[in-house]
């Protein structure tokens, strides 16, 4: 669970980001003139945005808004929305993998070959 802190200026990061991903946010954050926590601020809000364009976002539902300002406001997707977005990113990961399947099979006939070589040697 995040620790709850009153001060909204203390440091903070992020763990388990990639390499790439942080890259990625380094170089968008430079090419728009912003900090990383600017350009993430913005990332995260123009999100919102185009979620409650699309109805995805129940705006009676949003943590943070019943007067608690220690936290910002998150909005509760409904399951529609989360069941579109699951697929959308499922879709994006099995796009983003391809090219490793087959690295991964060009390495494997490889090693098999490798090891071929190595029995017929013995």
């Amino acid at each position: 669970m995040a620790k709850r802190v009153k001060n909204v200026n203390f440091p903070w990061s992020i763990k388990g980001v990639s390499t790439e991903a942080r890259d990625f946010a380094k170089t968008a954050a430079s090419k728009n003139g912003l900090t990383m926590g600017d350009w993430l601020t913005k990332v995260i809000r123009d999100d919102m945005h185009e979620a409650k364009r699309n109805g995805e976002v129940d705006n009676k539902q949003v943590a943070g808004s019943d007067g608690d300002k220690t936290s910002p406001a998150v909005p509760h997707l409904n399951n529609d929305s989360v069941i579109k977005k699951l697929g959308e990113t499922e879709e994006r990961v099995l796009e983003a993998i391809k090219p490793l399947s087959k690295i991964l099979m060009q390495l494997s006939l490889r090693l098999e070959a490798l090891e071929s070589r190595q029995e017929a040697d013995s």
